[in-house]
């Protein structure tokens, strides 16, 4: 592979208080679909060109000092667009500018391609490239390389879309002058603080750690200076700034994947701040915090990160409870105590994997203990930076918490920078202060687009972290899709839009009891039966669908307050084919895109035939959609009435003795 080296200083220069711009330079070559990358191996990355601006230069000086070393050209034949510019920090800030650089000619491009990946084998060739090398990548190798968390933050693809928009331009680029810029500075909004009282699951969470909003401030700065000229975290860069708090290095990989949440390989301020929160000691292992911490401990573990833990995953945690009690467990002795440890949550031998869910579910009702000495830091955050500051740190009080909800903000010397705008600095394409939103309401932008027939039936669906990806949706939906505030305390519509969670199966599985089925001319099976189907299977998806509907239950209060609009359904006993004829009237569109909720009152089993199919339908929209579906308790909801009528015999005789009894 033919490479040319870059030798062009990334060293942050302050003028006393004075920070410099960065500049970053897009060169992409629309013929051959290829953008030009530099390795930056100290931070453990690939990304565009990129330098700081001098004392008393201009940016464009500073873009002719950037493309020097990088490529031939004349600089006659080029012409600069400012893609987007935004000031973060604005006590302290820096300008990133992101520069489209685009030849007035074929023949000004046809020098700089030396360097270009085959894409044989894109992880060996990266692993062999010296430092400031240059390569040229499609967009695919880059979608490749990013899932090695490779780059050094996500833009090259997140602004994918915003720089082929610019070099695919019909405007006549030969007559515009090569010194005009178009696009003004957008500067993040400065924010009051908001009226509405509002808590999730991450507020509890930073509240429970007690980080103030001098603390938040400096994990931001310290954030910030790691991450420039990018606005994401890559393991490299993490695994510096987590040496700094503390946390072993051989285990930085497995922090990184507790820290990212939502699995793309890049961390956001708001996952850094929170995975911090998770960790801090001041966090209390009780109620809403320690439900998130479990979540955090879980990610830690499942090194497949599939949300299935396996048996030799779940010994690693109990080899770490007994070590943090002074117990060095091994051997069979270690695998003894983690197989009964194990059996607590149900499962029967090593060959089967714990979820997510069945693990929140056995610590929250206390039958597996000892998950509060895990994934913790030997000393809080606001010790660490009061060992590292010469000033002390600041005071810890109720009155100076600072909690980062879908409409809070951080303070800074009487100014309010709002968290979501920090996350997303380079995406932002329209003031916010354009935007009308009314506070009153915490409304949250969906994860998925659905397009529908005027029939009402779903033909397509459309999740919007494979379109922000590919580049795909504007700055200003990029700006709240980019806020991670109220994933962590709701069954989102990435579970509800899962075709293979257990729910979404057993619906499934219905819609083929509802209808008739014909192969070749001749009748499969009739509408309402299950024909040749393995009954067995069909209820280990019920017991499963039990079991996260009924820690849904638990957390419900025993009165419900629903508000209209509601549709209110009364006794089913066993009628399945009213229930899809309410199905088709109501919510054709499943629960989850009807705008109402669904009160059930009971009695959904004995007298009629489909007294399992009621329930597992019931139970599976539940779990899709427990704010929405509600199911009273009625007479028929017991234990001995069933018996008196046919509802146990009708589980015996679907699923026998052993699995009808479950």
């Amino acid at each position: 592979m033919d490479q040319k080296c870059l030798s062009v200083s990334n060293s942050h220069i302050a003028d006393g208080l004075s920070l410099h711009d960065y500049i970053v330079g897009v060169i992409y070559d629309k013929v051959k679909d290829v953008y030009l990358m530099i390795n930056y191996r100290q931070r453990g990355g690939l990304w565009f060109p990129f330098t700081e601006c001098r004392i008393n230069e201009t940016s464009l000086q500073t873009v002719k000092r950037l493309l020097d070393p990088v490529v031939i050209y004349d600089y006659e034949q080029i012409q600069l667009f400012k893609v987007c510019s935004t000031k973060t920090l604005p006590f302290k800030g820096r300008d990133v500018l992101f520069y489209a650089i685009i030849p007035k000619s074929t023949h000004a491009i046809s020098a700089w391609l030396s360097g270009k990946m085959d894409g044989i084998d894109i992880e060996r060739q990266i692993n062999t490239l010296q430092d400031n090398s240059i390569v040229w990548l499609t967009t695919n190798q880059l979608k490749s390389i990013s899932k090695l968390s490779r780059l050094l933050g996500m833009e090259p693809l997140s602004l994918n879309k915003q720089f082929k928009d610019i070099f695919h331009s019909t405007i006549k680029l030969n007559n515009i002058n090569s010194a005009v810029i178009f696009e003004e500075v957008k500067i993040p909004q400065i924010e009051t603080i908001s009226k509405t009282s509002h808590n999730n699951s991450a507020e509890t969470l930073v509240l429970s750690a007690r980080f103030t909003s001098t603390i938040q401030e400096k994990l931001y700065e310290e954030y910030h200076n790691a991450v420039l000229p990018s606005d994401y975290l890559n393991l490299e860069t993490f695994k510096e700034l987590i040496s700094r708090k503390g946390l072993e290095s051989q285990h930085s990989i497995d922090y990184f994947r507790a820290f990212d949440s939502t699995q793309r390989n890049y961390l956001t301020f708001l996952d850094y701040l929170l995975g911090l929160a998770a960790l801090d000691p001041n966090t209390q292992h009780g109620g809403v915090p320690a439900e998130q911490r479990c979540r955090y401990i879980f990610r830690y573990y499942n090194i497949n990160n599939n949300q299935r833990m396996t048996f030799e995953e779940f010994k690693l945690m109990i080899k770490d409870i007994h070590n943090n009690k002074g117990e060095n467990l091994s051997g069979d002795r270690l695998n003894d105590q983690a197989l009964q440890m194990f059996r607590l949550f149900g499962l029967r031998s090593s060959d089967q994997t714990l979820s997510l869910m069945d693990f929140l579910s056995g610590v929250g009702q206390l039958r597996f203990r000892g998950t509060s000495v895990l994934f913790r830091l030997s000393m809080s955050i606001g010790d660490i930076f009061q060992r590292s500051s010469s000033s002390p740190s600041p005071s810890i009080t109720p009155s100076t918490m600072m909690m980062p909800s879908a409409t809070s903000n951080i303070i800074t010397s009487n100014r309010n920078l709002n968290i979501k705008t920090m996350t997303h600095r380079s995406a932002i394409q329209e003031p916010l202060s354009n935007m009308s939103v009314d506070e009153s309401h915490p409304y949250e932008i969906a994860t998925h687009i659905v397009k529908v027939k005027k029939t009402g039936v779903v033909v397509d669906i459309t999740s919007l972290y494979d379109l922000e990806i590919a580049g795909a949706i504007s700055g200003s939906t990029a700006l709240f899709f980019d806020d991670d505030n109220g994933k962590c305390d709701r069954i989102n519509s990435q579970n509800c839009f899962n075709k293979r969670t257990h729910a979404n199966e057993m619906l499934h599985g219905l819609r083929y009891f509802e209808r008739a089925s014909k192969e070749g001319g001749s009748e499969l099976k009739d509408a309402f039966t299950w024909g040749p189907v393995d009954m067995a299977a069909m209820a280990r998806c019920l017991l499963v669908l039990c079991k996260q509907v009924y820690s849904i239950f638990m957390k419900e209060d025993r009165l419900l307050r629903i508000s209209s609009a509601c549709y209110i359904l009364g006794d089913l006993h066993g009628n399945f084919r009213d229930l899809i004829c309410f199905e088709k009237t109501f919510w054709r569109l499943g629960p989850v895109l009807t705008p109402a909720s669904i009160l059930f009152l009971g009695d959904y089993v004995d007298r009629g035939q489909e007294g399992i199919e009621v329930v597992a339908y019931l139970f599976a929209q539940k779990v899709l959609c427990p704010h929405k579906v509600y199911l009273l308790r009625g007479n028929h909801e017991l234990r001995n009435v069933q018996d008196m009528f046919q509802f146990h015999g009708e589980c015996h005789r679907r699923f026998g003795v052993e699995l009808g009894e479950q």
